[in-house]
């Protein structure tokens, strides 16, 4: 059957961040991201690669009065410039959705909510509003809304919230490493990246990824930001090698389990001259082993479907129907499957 890969992408700009003093990690106007957006999307286009992306509602709008009449804290909305998209390019940007929406390669719109909030620190009524604020944003763009959900820094909203929504997949992170910083630096470096599994979760498929980015590399600047300084060490060739290894690798542990990697990162992250190249190395590896037969290359939704689909044949093959077991008890090789989730928390600057 073959390894699953799929790709999540988030896009959030200045709302990323809007809730924290500062952001070092983005260029002042948003021109770099746009730039290297261009690229991504380039590059998919000539690859046929689709790629999930978690965009924040409000940068769907061209323009805004700042006032958001919702249920939030005093001052949430605080940093909403209230002007428009040619003054304020980091809080608005319909033409970068845009650009998406109107590729041929099926890319996804996923929600990251309407203003990057952080599902756990609010209530159940302000998490309600924001997922149908930016269903409506999704709405006018693409006709529909989107079944898929990426939670800003990963902070989990009730299942029963998203379900009323019209969600019907999220991705969660997990924490792999062992919480030592030795550890953590060389799982950063080295990986391995591990295969998940999609489970279902009170009505909701929960697709799991790595606590840090790993499309791209924790030891490369991310946007207009320098690593760690433990990592500047290494020489840029020897850092880029090793994330180029570091992904391959990941392909090859979802070939072998028959199982699934979730890659993930900010477009921040990829925006710059040293994560670029590995990344856009990746995708073409990654295309070719798709059309090798090795690989199924899907988004959030497509897996959605997939995982469904898969489930109600072991449902059918339990009855005496399909003779087809679960591909996880077709696997070889172990895999982590464990539903707990751990809600990373550190390094909030790097993971937001």
């Amino acid at each position: 059957m073959g390894g699953k890969v799929t790709l999540s992408i988030e896009v959030e700009l200045g709302w990323g961040v809007h809730d924290l003093d500062a952001a070092p990690h983005l260029s002042a106007d948003g021109s770099a991201e746009r730039a290297y957006l261009s690229r991504l999307l380039n590059c998919a286009d000539a690859l046929d690669v689709p790629i999930s992306f978690d965009v924040v509602g409000h940068l769907l709008q061209s323009a805004c009065d700042g006032s958001h009449e919702g249920p939030h804290r005093d001052g949430w909305f605080d940093a909403d410039p209230g002007t428009d998209a040619s003054v304020n390019p980091l809080f608005y940007a319909p033409e970068m959705v845009r650009d998406i929406v109107d590729r041929p390669s099926g890319h996804e719109l996923c929600t990251h909510t309407y203003s990057h909030v952080p599902c756990q620190t609010v209530d159940e009524e302000t998490v309600g509003w924001e997922l149908d604020r930016a269903q409506s944003q999704i709405e006018t763009v693409t006709g529909s809304k989107t079944v898929s959900i990426v939670p800003p820094r990963h902070s989990r909203p009730s299942s029963e919230t998203l379900r009323e929504a019209g969600i019907e997949i999220m991705r969660m992170s997990r924490d792999t490493s062992d919480k030592s910083r030795p550890g953590r630096l060389v799982e950063l470096l080295y990986g391995p990246h591990p295969t998940f599994e999609p489970r279902l979760v009170d009505g909701v498929v929960e697709t799991y990824c790595t606590a840090y980015p790993s499309l791209t590399s924790s030891a490369l600047p991310s946007g207009q930001r320098d690593p760690l300084a433990p990592f500047r060490l290494l020489p840029v060739r020897v850092r880029q090698s090793l994330q180029r290894q570091y992904l391959s690798r990941a392909i090859d542990a979802a070939v072998e389990t028959d199982g699934h990697c979730h890659l993930w990162c900010h477009l921040y992250d990829l925006s710059n001259q040293y994560q670029w190249p590995v990344v856009r190395s990746f995708l073409e590896e990654l295309a070719a082993r798709r059309d090798s037969g090795d690989v199924r290359v899907l988004t959030m939704a497509e897996l959605n479907d997939d995982f469904r689909e898969d489930e109600a044949a072991d449902a059918s093959y339990a009855d005496g129907g399909a003779d087809r077991p679960h591909a996880a008890e077709r696997a070889d090789h172990p895999r982590l499957d464990d539903a707990t989730d751990h809600e990373n928390k550190e390094r909030v600057r790097v993971y937001d």
